[in-house]
């Protein structure tokens, strides 16, 4: 059977103490770099450990197994992209002259696409061992913020959408841009696919109910 080929190890970080933030994100990256270059099939503790540059028994002490390591990123990667689009529909990060619907769906889409092979085996990982729930929770806490904060956000002169309307459209945007992300379309950080996005939603509140 040919052997996976060897992955860079990262730099050993100094001074690690246990518990350290620091390690876990090593550990972290490292599996990252395993799945992205050999999938699930190339990932175990024992390699995750070699390309950390930490020992088993130290890993061990953070994760149970390679499984935990998985949904513990998983469920970071959805806080993240989740903070990123919060970010940009409130605090006008990416570009002050951009309108907010179309700096959250950059946000969520350059989230979604980042390590997209990765991304899409941490989701079917906390899915397969039931985290539906985590998967829904940050879409549910962005339609809260579009609520709270909807005279900034909507489009002028748009009424806030009822819960059903915000939930119809915020799915619909996740749904797409996940869709495009485990299909691996090429348009995926293209400004076609951006500009479609944004137009579902700005003709969602443009059109009578």
């Amino acid at each position: 059977m040919t052997r996976p080929a060897k992955t860079p190890r990262i730099p050993r970080r100094t001074p690690q103490r246990a518990g350290s933030r620091e390690t876990v994100d090593v550990i972290f990256e490292a599996t990252a770099r395993i799945l992205a270059s050999d999938g699930r099939a190339g990932l175990n503790t024992n390699r995750i450990a070699e390309v950390a540059g930490i020992s088993v028994g130290g890993l061990y002490g953070y994760f149970p197994n390679k499984d935990a390591i998985l949904l513990a990123m998983a469920r970071r990667e959805l806080d993240q992209v989740r903070d990123r689009v919060f970010a940009a529909l409130t605090r006008g990060e990416g570009a002050a002259d951009v309108h907010p619907v179309r700096r959250a769906i950059r946000a969520l889409t350059k989230g979604y696409g980042t390590r997209s092979k990765v991304r899409r085996i941490l989701m079917e990982t906390l899915f397969a061992n039931g985290g539906s729930e985590d998967m829904a929770r940050p879409i549910y806490e962005v339609a809260e913020i579009i609520l709270a904060h909807a005279g900034d956000i909507l489009p002028k002169g748009a009424a806030a959408p009822s819960h059903i309307g915000l939930f119809v459209l915020t799915r619909a945007v996740d749904g797409v841009i996940r869709t495009a992300t485990y299909e691996g379309v090429d348009f995926l950080n293209s400004p076609a696919f951006e500009d479609e996005l944004t137009r579902l939603v700005m003709g969602y509140f443009a059109t009578p109910g």
